[in-house]
């Protein structure tokens, strides 16, 4: 071995000067501090000490603190500060040398002392034993005897008095004792692996165990006093109670003991992080959980006497009073760990206890849509989640049963005029939206439940159980469109129109067949672009927008493709007019043609076959040379059911223009040559060979020329219809004394079998249309996921249809039919398993009905 360092013993010397006591830092609770000496401090010659003379120099010392202290004569303290901690030095050194160990100031090695040295009975702990019984001798002696005969505001202020001397008197102790705290005490904690106290703590232990145990109950009664005072209104001293709340958590903090057991318990200081309940056991026992359960029962009894003499608005706002007096009361001289327990106990009794009289109250507040007491109601229930779903589900049925009522007062009109539906739909909008956004302040479970009540009356309701179908709200929702798109309706500004489509697309939204509308709207935008009705074509442009936002480009895909045909339409009817004009030379009318896309109009070409009059014949078949020779390919379909002719008439007293279809204009113009023809020669000039159903419509169309008496088969002022057409060789008449106040007269009106066609074709559009995109979703389904059980199969393929909502059935129907085209296939061993087929989507060719499917 080397040579050895030199170690040489320290000593200290107070100054001369120094008789005043120099106080030490203060210590952390449970933690040793490292002091600051006040005086000199130089190196010198180690004196042996038992524990007994240590014990006897330090005791004078320690009497007076604390003497002094309690007596309120702190500034009397007159003793050689550093005596006292020379003496606690001499006594910890001449330990470690008495024990054969070279430990001493300036080493680290605290391994090297000696087990006796470290153990529970060795020296310095019978040095920490002795300071503790002396701190509890002198708190029998002195504070339980003075305290025991106090009570209510007088013992709690000596209570708070006497803490705050005896805090500071343990410091000072502490102080003398700062070498044992650092040098054997930490030291002996670290080694044994357990909690020792330093002085510090000793002295804390001390009161815990002994001036809390001993006058527990009479300060906690006078701490529950004041409290109660506060809360009637009393003037109060609320320093008191905060001086017995930091006692209570300087104690926990310092000693950190079980609160099942009361005594000292080992700890960690990173689980003491992560616990924020580390520290304050006695706080919680002794103070918390009593002061909680008074809380408890104080709101019971206030809730119960207040609801039996007042109305429960009145309750309410006494409710949020309470509430905001117990959180000020937090903040005054309870420990902020205390508060959300606390307010959750005042929210249990006061709230949730009396969910019966609330939840009743706010029915009625509902029921009569009073925004404020509602905004009052949900701001207190709000602050108990628990209880909020019942008032979801209580929104959501007062939503949906105002707009069943609302639709239920004139259902029959409302089918007529689905301006009157829509009106309905958006008053009970307009009615109930401030109840979320102001009394709810637009919380997003109350918007769900707006929108599920919403939803559910939109489409479900008198209108939609008149017609038995469901479909029939789509329906609506598409001719309130037309009406407000088309020329005449409402001499609306063009605002005005942009607010009305703004307010029909917050209703849209709600609407559960999506594909309904957009079939029944195509019908209407076809009618309103080859007719030339629409108000507006920015309005027109604005709705599309307005339904692509909603629903996706997908959606208004044909409808933009409409727009680009008309477009398109207008270019090539003035190429056409450009082209070879001598062949138009001689035609005495104009002639305009809109070529449009089959795919993206809803048109049917009719199976009456049409033959055009003479005077049409030569400008369909230049137009069809033009056509062919320009695009080369393609096919005209006339589609004569959807075209128009007007018609300027020379036969009466007054000029007259008519607006006629073509198959009317096929029939008047028949009339140039005679004024009374059959009705079998009419008919064979129209169409050489009808069906029983192609003559039926040919018929009523016959009849709208019959009614305003344009012609006539007897009498002028005879009324007739199609049963009054009874046989080949009724004569018809032209009545040259028509008369007609409008001008152009309009005589293509729809006719009652042109409307059911129209529905007939729309309803089996939408069908096929939703059998496409069922049998896609599964498709898509499979090829993602190969394997698949049938219940969640059928879920994930609900998930895919967004525009219309099929029942279970459907879907089922759908997978079968797939089967059957061996799409996909069951599993041998479990048919309720089912597997992608790969291959099949790319060799075989697609079936009709899926033409759209991309796999």
């Amino acid at each position: 071995m080397g040579a050895k360092k030199k170690t040489t013993a320290a000593t200290t010397k107070a100054k001369p000067a120094a008789k005043k006591v120099a106080m030490p830092v203060a210590a952390v609770a449970g933690q040793p501090v490292r002091m600051q000496h006040v005086g000199t401090h130089r190196m010198g010659a180690v004196q042996t000490m038992t524990l007994d003379e240590a014990w006897e120099k330090l005791a004078p010392g320690f009497r007076d603190v604390f003497r002094l202290t309690f007596q309120g004569q702190e500034d009397k303290m007159k003793f050689p500060y550093m005596d006292y901690y020379t003496i606690v030095y001499n006594f910890c050194t001449s330990v470690t040398k008495e024990n054969g160990s070279n430990y001493g100031v300036g080493s680290g090695d605290f391994a090297a002392m000696s087990s006796s040295t470290l153990s529970p009975d060795g020296p310095p702990a019978k040095l920490s034993g002795r300071i503790a019984q002396f701190v509890r001798q002198h708190l029998t002696d002195v504070f339980q005897a003075d305290m025991q005969s106090r009570c209510g505001n007088d013992l709690l202020t000596q209570y708070c008095r006497k803490w705050e001397n005896f805090r500071f008197s343990a410091k000072v102790v502490h102080g003398f004792c700062i070498y044992l705290n650092e040098h054997f005490l930490r030291r002996k904690s670290e080694f044994r692996e357990q909690e020792i106290y330093p002085v510090y703590g000793v002295c804390l232990k001390e009161w815990r165990d002994g001036a809390v145990a001993a006058v527990q109950d009479q300060v906690l009664r006078a701490v529950a006093e004041v409290i109660t005072a506060d809360r009637n209104g009393d003037i109060t001293s609320s320093f008191m109670v905060r001086t017995v709340v930091d006692c209570l958590v300087d104690l926990g903090l310092t000693l950190d003991f079980s609160a099942q057991g009361g005594t000292p318990s080992p700890h960690n200081a990173k689980k003491k992080e992560k616990d924020p309940n580390q520290g304050l056991q006695v706080y919680q026992k002794y103070l918390e959980a009593p002061f909680l359960a008074d809380t408890r029962v104080y709101y019971d009894n206030e809730s119960r006497v207040f609801l039996a003499n007042n109305s429960v608005a009145n309750y309410v706002v006494k409710v949020q009073s309470r509430l905001k007096e117990e959180e000020d009361r937090c903040m005054k001289y309870l420990h902020a760990s205390t508060c959300n327990k606390l307010i959750k106990t005042v929210e249990d009794v006061m709230i949730t206890q009396q969910m019966v009289r609330l939840r009743a109250e706010f029915m009625i507040y509902l029921a009569g849509e009073k925004v404020e007491d509602l905004k009052a109601m949900y701001a207190l229930i709000s602050r108990v989640p628990q209880c909020m779903d019942e008032l979801y589900n209580a929104v959501q049925t007062h939503i949906r049963q105002k707009g069943l009522e609302a639709l239920a007062k004139n259902p029959t009109a409302m089918t007529e005029d689905p301006r009157l539906y829509l009106d309905a739909i958006l008053e009970v909008y307009d009615q109930c939206d401030p109840l979320i956004t102001e009394s709810f302040r637009g919380e997003k479970e109350f918007r769900t439940a707006f929108d599920k009540g919403f939803h559910e009356f939109v489409n479900d309701n008198a209108i939609t159980q008149l017609a038995k179908t469901s479909k029939k709200s789509s329906e609506q929702f598409a001719r309130y469109s037309d009406v407000m798109l088309k020329k005449g309706a409402k001499n609306l500004s063009e605002l005005d129109l942009e607010n009305t489509l703004t307010r029909f697309m917050i209703a849209f939204k709600y609407i559960d067949d999506k594909d309904v509308f957009q079939r029944y709207y195509q019908q209407c935008l076809c009618r309103r672009l080859i007719s030339s009705l629409s108000a507006s074509d920015d309005a027109e442009a604005s709705m599309i927008t307005k339904l692509k936002a909603v629903a996706g480009w997908e959606y208004v895909l044909k409808l933009q493709r409409m727009f680009q045909d008309i477009t398109l339409s207008t270019e090539m009817n003035n190429s056409f007019k450009s082209h070879d004009p001598s062949r138009r030379n001689d035609w005495k009318f104009e002639f305009h043609v809109q070529v449009l896309a089959s795919g993206a109009w809803p048109l049917n070409p009719g199976s009456m076959g049409l033959q055009p009059p003479v005077e049409l014949e030569r400008p369909l078949t230049v137009f069809n040379e033009f056509y062919t020779n320009k695009f080369s390919g393609r096919k005209l379909t006339w589609v004569y059911p959807n075209s128009r002719c007007e018609i300027a008439t020379n036969c009466y007293k007054v000029k007259h223009f008519f607006m006629a279809s073509a198959t009317q204009a096929a029939i008047i113009l028949q009339f140039n040559d005679r004024d009374i023809i059959t009705y079998g020669e009419i008919r064979d000039a129209i169409s050489g060979n009808m069906s029983l159903s192609d003559e039926s419509l040919f018929k009523q169309i016959l009849v709208l020329l019959l009614k305003p008496h344009l012609l006539m088969i007897n009498d002028e002022n005879e009324k007739v219809d199609e049963k009054d057409i009874t046989n080949n060789n009724l004569e018809i008449k032209l009545n040259l004394n028509f008369e007609s106040k409008t001008v152009p007269v309009n005589l293509n009106q729809q006719i009652r079998a042109e409307q059911k066609q129209n529905e007939d074709t729309a309803n089996k559009g939408i069908d096929d249309d939703r059998t496409w995109a069922i049998q896609a979703a599964i498709m898509r389904t499979m090829k993602k996921w190969k394997n698949m059980r049938h219940r969640k199969l059928i879920r994930k393929t609900l998930k895919k249809l967004p525009r219309f909502r099929p029942d279970d059935a459907a879907v089922e129907k759908n997978i079968e039919k797939l089967i059957e085209l061996e799409y996909i296939k069951r599993s041998g061993k479990e048919r309720d398993l089912y597997k992608y087929v790969p291959g099949i989507a790319e060799s075989k060719p697609v079936q009709a009905h899926l033409g759209y499917i991309r796999f």
